[in-house]
């Protein structure tokens, strides 16, 4: 097969779970002897050291655009019926390729990326009529709706909630005009589905380099607890800031020697880290090789309170045999069980006592490990997961 894949950034190097699910899909595509072109927004990266390696997989195409926000853009969208977090991505440049790409070439299947670049379904089939599917990493809809509920400042407030409703209409009615919706999970599917009967709907999550499962850990750091993910994502945010606030003060009192060590960018330069717990963390930020900084942490957190999809970090060091500590939301979409693969916890007090029992080894938490590889090897290896997007395309190519 011939793929053009519709992604709203250069889906490499893979350093998030965005870029992961980008990535690996390509990646274990063009191994299996399809042919592949990526149209993307460059984003302002520098894609110098990037080009030689995306060329082994693929053939890429850049827009040099980006899709920051803007105060200005915000309040223009009031007057829009599509949300300000989708509609910025509707760009001039990606309709003026489309048009000349396919009038000079054949492809057999299109992959679009997430809602953001959803719009490209009705440009697409004025000048094709190839299948064409859309890849939901999440349900915007739900995330939209969660940082809604989490906001505490009025005029926010109010004006995420009218981005709600938006999206509330918009999305749904979009995942209807394509061949095939592939969600990432059973209860993003189910919300979906509620809301539009009509979409053509799969789940297939998505999957995990299956080195990790021969990664090997140190002897644990007594009282260490790790941090990962970009701060410059408002769910990883509020829930790095629930944690250090209010979560880890009470972990301290039991503790004063536990240390928080974070790892990803994007926290703010004015963050305030609370007097009483800031000889507690230690700000890592980027790092090369975040396995070799986890390899001997007691415990890592994932306090997620907004979200949708599938959580890759938390797949990754499942495999990896890490232990984990997250809520509900968290691990939303994985058939994982509190206690056996993972820990969950969703108030303030059960957070702080589940780290303690396991800093105290209490209740055979250390031995979630070898359930959580087990799991991760049964469901989510990239060679297992990519077949299934290979079925369902020549199924959709065959009709």
């Amino acid at each position: 097969m011939k793929l053009l894949f519709i992604t709203p950034k250069i889906p490499y190097p893979p350093n998030d779970g965005h870029t992961k699910s980008m990535w690996g899909v390509i990646k274990y595509l063009s191994l299996l002897g399809h042919k592949i072109d990526i149209v993307c927004y460059r984003q302002n990266v520098d894609v110098t050291p990037l080009i030689s390696e995306i060329e082994k997989y693929a053939k890429i195409y850049m827009l040099d655009v980006q899709t920051g926000n803007s105060i200005w853009g915000a309040f223009k969208n009031l007057l829009s019926k599509i949300p300000y977090n989708l509609s910025k991505y509707n760009l001039g440049e990606l309709k003026i390729f489309l048009k000349e790409y396919f009038n000079n070439e054949k492809v057999d299947l299109v992959h679009v990326v997430n809602s953001h670049m959803g719009w490209t379904i009705d440009f697409i089939r004025e000048y094709s009529d190839v299948p064409v599917v859309l890849r939901q990493e999440n349900l915007e809809l739900m995330i939209m709706l969660r940082f809604t509920e989490a906001q505490k400042n009025i005029f926010l407030k109010m004006y995420s909630y009218i981005q709600f409703k938006k999206i509330l209409k918009y999305e749904p009615a979009l995942c209807a005009k394509y061949d095939k919706c592939i969600m990432m999970s059973e209860e993003d599917e189910a919300q979906l589905l509620k809301l539009n009967s009509k979409v053509k709907t799969k789940v297939i999550p998505l999957g995990i380099e299956k080195d990790l499962l021969s990664f090997e850990k140190k002897e644990s750091q007594p009282f260490s607890i790790a941090h990962i993910g970009s701060l410059k994502w408002f769910p990883n945010y509020d829930g790095f800031d629930w944690f250090v606030k209010e979560i880890l003060p009470l972990v301290i009192a039991k503790y004063p020697e536990t240390k928080l060590y974070v790892y990803g960018g994007g926290i703010p330069d004015d963050y305030l880290i609370p007097e009483s717990v800031r000889d507690n963390v230690i700000i890592k930020g980027f790092v090369e090789n975040i396995w070799n900084e986890l390899a001997d942490k007691s415990i890592a957190v994932i306090p997620l309170r907004i979200g949708s999809g599938i959580r890759v970090k938390i797949l990754e060091m499942l495999a990896a045999g890490i232990n984990i500590l997250t809520t509900s939301i968290g691990c939303e979409g994985l058939e994982v069980k509190d206690g056996k693969e993972l820990l969950i916890a969703d108030s303030t007090r059960e957070f702080a006592e589940k780290i303690i029992n396991l800093f105290e080894d209490k209740s055979g938490f250390r031995g979630l490990t070898g359930h959580g590889r087990d799991f991760i090897r049964q469901n989510y290896i990239w060679e297992k997961v990519v077949s299934e997007f290979e079925s369902t395309y020549l199924d959709l190519i065959k009709k």
